[in-house]
């Protein structure tokens, strides 16, 4: 690796590519080489929002000196550009979700495991100021044996009809379950450190009938030590909401509980250990974006393994098609 970290973005049809984009830019000796998306307007567009280079084909953008990609295409293309950057041996940071069946996320983990790159997934959620410190205060027995975790990361309605990819299921492998999913699944995860043996999903248009895809959804997850989760991802936020949508979550565990509000930028924290046993903090002005970003880079060059690493990536996967499953069956499902 030379004295500055190359990166290039294998499609851009994501809301986040610009948002990676701009975390990019922020970094020092960092260089974005350049962009492909075979949407010639949408990647002309971008490039020219960043200053870089349009190139009219990934295997272009791939010949050229590249430390790692950022995979930011419509769902259905992640394994096509994961393989084209792994037979290239580049290091690969990778949009949620990593495929869309699980034939190909198994081949992913085969490969990746076989060529030892750094494969990160955009679990920005581990990144954000206040998760983060959920987790520690969870390590750290702020809240005793866990018990349950419910929580919300609902969309403001209006924006996946801003890029209509999202609704179409050939490209999107789904609606509000395979977009909306797997960031609180992750989180679930990621603070019990156990893995989902039962799903349960209730799933329906109830917004906009006129969509391809579900809207709404309500997910039930029992982990294998038996903590209960509950997920609603739901694409229901009116159009005219302050912001694009919510992450929240409420935790109980046998000792307090847990209040997370993250992009109200807040956490409340109630316990019984002593009396007057409360944390309450609050702030403004996290970028996760940028601190994931930034950490990916240190793993690239540390070579060390992420935060959210091709394991998680798979395990998202499988919850959510489990999720397509069981509610298909009308009962639950082991993932």
């Amino acid at each position: 690796m030379g004295s500055l970290f190359k990166v290039g973005f294998l499609g851009v049809a994501h809301f986040h590519a610009d948002s990676y984009a701009r975390a990019l830019r922020k970094l020092p000796d960092t260089e974005i080489v350049g962009a492909f998306d075979d949407d010639t307007s949408l990647g002309k567009k971008f490039c020219e929002d960043f200053k870089t280079e349009y190139y009219r084909s990934a295997s272009q953008l791939l010949d050229k000196e590249l430390d790692a990609v950022i995979i930011t295409s419509e769902n259905f293309k992640h394994y096509e550009c994961i393989i084209q950057a792994l037979d290239k041996g580049l290091n690969i940071l990778c949009e949620k979700p990593m495929t869309t069946n699980l034939r190909d996320a198994e081949d992913v983990v085969a490969r990746v495991e076989k060529q030892k790159v750094v494969f990160q997934m955009c679990y920005v959620m581990r990144y954000h100021t206040v998760s983060s410190l959920v987790k520690e205060l969870i390590d750290s027995g702020g809240v005793g044996k866990l018990i349950s975790l419910v929580g919300t990361n609902k969309l403001n309605r209006s924006l996946p009809l801003l890029r209509r990819w999202f609704t179409d299921p050939r490209l999107s492998g789904g609606g509000a379950v395979m977009d909306h999913t797997v960031h609180l699944a992750d989180l679930m995860r990621w603070y019990t450190g156990d893995e989902v043996d039962e799903v349960y999903t209730e799933i329906g248009k109830k917004v906009n009938n006129s969509l391809m895809v579900e809207d709404n959804f309500f997910t039930t997850i029992r982990f294998r030590g038996d903590v209960i989760g509950h997920i609603d991802g739901s694409w229901t936020y009116a159009s005219g909401l302050y912001t694009w949508g919510d992450v929240r979550m409420e935790i109980v565990g046998t000792d307090g509980a847990l209040f997370m509000d993250a992009f109200r930028q807040n956490v409340y924290y109630i316990g019984d250990r002593q009396p007057n046993d409360k944390l309450s903090w609050s702030y403004y002005g996290c970028d996760p974006d940028l601190a994931m970003i930034t950490d990916f880079k240190k793993c690239v060059q540390e070579n060390k393994q992420p935060r959210a690493t091709v394991k998680d990536g798979y395990e998202g996967v499988r919850i959510s098609l489990a999720s397509y499953e069981s509610s298909r069956r009308g009962a639950p499902v082991k993932p």
